[in-house]
C-alpha cells in the first residue's frame, strides 16, 4: 500500500544530481517534464541568438537526430519499485536501493551529457563564450533565489506561497484531514530535518552545478562523468536515505485509514497523469 508514494519520495529526493544534466544550460524545468524530447528542445532553444552558420545547423540537427534514434529509452520518470516496502524498510535496504537508483539514472543522463558537450563542441570562440555568460547570469540568479528561500526555510517551489502556512504545517498530506496532534507531530518532525534537509540542498546544488561546468569543458568525458559520480556519491546517497527515513516517519503518524487514503489519491493522480501521457 505504501510502496509507490515512499518510493516516489525516495526517487525525488536522489534525482536532483540527474535533473542537473536535464536543465540544459541552467533552464528550469520540472522532475515529471523529463522526457529527452523537452530538454534536447531546450538545448536548442538557448542557442538562440549565437547567429549560427548554415553549417554549424547542419551539424546539429544531425547529433539531436542522432540522438533522439538512440534515446527511446530515455525517461527519467519511470520508477522502479524494490522488492521490500519502503515504509519498514532498514537502513541497508534504503542505501542500497539508493545508490543503486542514483547510479541508473546518472548512466542514463550521460547521454543527454554526451550531446550537450557535442553541440557545445560545434560552437566558435566567441560562441561558447557567450553561451557560458548567460549560464552565469543564469546561475547567479537561481544561487539568490536558492539562498532566499533557505533563509525563509522554503522549499523550491514555496517562494511564493507564504499564505500557506497551515498547510504546509501538514506536510505533503495536506489533502488529508489531521487531527491537532498529527499537526503537530508533523510540524515538529519537519524542524527537526530542517538543518539537515538544507545541507542535503547544498550538495545537491554543488553536484548540479558540477556536473554542467564539467559538460562545457574539455575534460569532459565517460571517465571524468563517472568519476565526478564518485567524488558525491556518498554524500548524495546518504542525503537520499535521510529523506526517505524522514518520511518514513512522516508516514508513520498517520492512521491505517490515513495512509489508505493517500494511496487512493496517489492513485488517481497517477491514472490522470497515464491520461495525458497517453495524448
Amino acid at each position: 500500500m505504501k510502496k509507490l508514494l515512499l518510493t516516489s519520495v525516495i526517487i525525488a529526493a536522489i534525482s536532483a544530481g540527474g535533473v542537473a544534466i536535464a536543465k540544459p544550460f541552467g533552464s528550469e524545468m520540472h522532475h515529471h517534464e523529463m522526457r529527452h524530447q523537452q530538454p534536447v528542445k531546450e538545448i536548442v532553444k538557448n542557442l538562440r541568438g549565437l547567429s549560427l552558420s548554415d553549417a554549424q545547423r547542419e551539424e546539429i540537427k544531425t547529433l539531436v537526430s542522432a540522438f533522439k534514434n538512440s534515446a527511446g529509452t530515455f525517461e527519467d520518470n519511470k520508477i522502479e519499485l524494490p522488492s521490500f516496502d519502503l515504509a519498514t524498510a532498514t537502513e541497508a535496504q534504503l542505501r542500497t536501493f539508493i545508490q543503486s537508483q542514483l547510479e541508473e539514472r546518472e548512466a542514463k543522463h550521460f547521454a543527454l551529457a554526451q550531446l550537450r558537450y557535442n553541440i557545445f563542441s560545434v560552437l566558435d570562440d566567441a560562441q561558447q563564450q557567450e553561451l557560458l555568460t548567460r549560464q552565469a547570469q543564469r546561475e547567479d540568479g537561481s544561487k539568490r533565489s536558492h539562498d532566499h528561500a533557505d533563509s525563509k526555510g522554503l522549499r523550491k517551489g514555496e517562494f511564493h506561497q507564504h499564505g500557506r502556512a497551515h498547510a504546509d504545517q501538514r506536510g505533503p498530506f495536506g489533502d488529508i484531514e489531521l487531527s491537532d496532534e498529527q499537526i503537530a507531530s508533523l510540524q515538529t518532525l519537519k524542524e527537526a530535518f530542517k538543518t539537515t534537509a538544507k545541507a542535503n540542498r547544498e550538495t545537491m546544488r554543488n553536484f548540479k552545478d558540477a556536473q554542467r561546468e564539467l559538460v562545457l569543458t574539455q575534460t569532459f568525458s565517460q571517465d571524468t562523468w563517472n568519476a565526478l559520480l564518485a567524488k558525491y556519491k556518498d554524500e548524495l546517497v546518504e542525503a537520499g536515505v535521510a529523506k526517505a527515513k524522514h518520511r518514513q516517519a512522516m508516514f508513520a503518524v498517520l492512521t491505517e485509514s490515513q495512509q489508505a487514503e493517500v494511496k487512493a489519491k496517489r492513485e488517481e493522480e497517477k491514472q490522470l497523469r497515464g491520461i495525458l501521457s497517453a495524448s
